[in-house]
């Protein structure tokens, strides 16, 4: 199974996030781990409109988008998620773009999820779907707290 916990531990100290880091800082670590180069983008509702599905890294590139009329937690949310994507190694993740307005969806987020109806032959790759942002997300969890913590602290 993908999705195991020792991997993501393994991932999660090679990357050596300090409590309180940036997300940019994370973004710079990600990148110098896996030789990819990361952009994060924060997008007017327009631009957002044009953002193709599913493609997170092409070549040596990974592309982070992210709406600007989100709120800013989810925005982290978004961000983490993603570069945990790219940590583990998958070219793509199954919710890009990833909005908030989709929290608001459940049928959509469930079929992007692969939960569901479809294709017989689509169930193993399913699984796989499963796994990946499975994975992706409990990775994305532990980031998420290093960035957040400081401010957590002073609540």
């Amino acid at each position: 199974m993908m999705n195991d916990r020792r991997r993501v531990e393994r991932l999660f100290e090679e990357l050596e996030a300090e409590s309180g880091t940036s997300v940019e800082c994370l973004a710079d670590r990600v990148s110098a781990l896996t030789g990819m180069d990361v952009e994060i983008d924060v997008l007017a509702d327009e631009e957002w409109m044009a953002v193709a599905p599913f493609v997170l890294a092409e070549g040596d590139r990974v592309r982070i988008p992210v709406r600007g009329s989100d709120p800013r937690w989810f925005r982290l949310h978004v961000v983490t998620h993603e570069l945990a994507h790219v940590l583990c190694g998958h070219a793509r993740c199954e919710t890009l773009p990833m909005a908030f307005d989709q929290l608001m969806a459940p049928a959509r987020s469930c079929a992007l999820a692969g939960v569901g109806g479809g294709a017989s032959g689509a169930a193993q790759s399913d699984v796989f779907v499963v796994e990946y942002e499975a994975e992706a997300e409990e990775l994305s969890l532990r980031l998420s707290a290093f960035v957040r913590a400081p401010s957590l602290a002073h609540a």
